[in-house]
């Protein structure tokens, strides 16, 4: 607020003298924060970044989580796609690791974890569970058995049942097309702590008419 007091005229070293107008001006007094405002205040602010950067590091974290688990999925569906893939264009369903592996051979109500067929370039193929890595593997024309499953998958049952592919099981007829079930159990964690566990049965028909 401002008060006018009146004029004066003012020359240095002689008294003032009234005609030219002055004022004082007076400005209200503000007031600050305290230290104990500003204290309380700084800490309302790194509770609350605190909390933040929690939630996103924990977004960040599921996030991870959820990527490694997709990628252990994916390997999964993989290896089931590839073995069906292979064993539908096939033919000569050998069930097990016994006998004449170029025979065709059923085992409807007892399977086991090996799989043989010939491959559609005329190659024996043959799938089968290792019991020590507890992975699916594969071997083509005999050759040492490579793992087509990650190790962050355990696959503690691998079950394969084989019906229609041995002609002397039907006698007098042969109608019924050669099929396998697929019976896979087990689970994964991929890198995170997260475990998962599966159970997995799919049907294959032979694609190639059984005449």
């Amino acid at each position: 607020m401002k008060y006018e007091i009146g004029t004066m005229n003012y020359t240095r070293g002689k008294k003032p003298m009234w005609g030219i107008p002055y004022s004082i001006s007076h400005t209200p007094f503000q007031r600050g924060f305290t230290l104990i405002e500003i204290l309380i205040a700084f800490a309302i602010f790194a509770i609350i970044m605190v909390m933040a950067v929690g939630s996103f590091i924990s977004l960040l974290e599921a996030n991870y989580k959820a990527q490694a688990l997709k990628t252990v999925v994916n390997n999964l569906h993989f290896a089931l796609e590839n073995m069906s893939r292979n064993i539908r264009t096939g033919s000569t369903y050998h069930c097990g690791s016994g006998g004449d592996l170029s025979a065709p051979r059923d085992c409807a109500d007892t399977p086991e974890s090996t799989f043989v067929f010939v491959a559609r370039d005329g190659s024996r193929v043959a799938y089968r569970r290792n019991g020590n890595t507890n992975a699916i593997e594969r071997s083509i024309a005999s050759s040492p058995y490579t793992p087509l499953t990650a190790s962050d998958v355990q696959v503690e049952t691998l079950h394969f049942y084989v019906d229609g592919a041995d002609p002397s099981n039907e006698p007098g007829s042969n109608e019924e097309q050669p099929r396998v079930l697929i019976v896979a159990k087990g689970w994964m964690k991929g890198k995170s702590k997260v475990v998962s566990r599966f159970d997995i049965q799919t049907l294959v028909s032979q694609r190639l008419l059984d005449i």
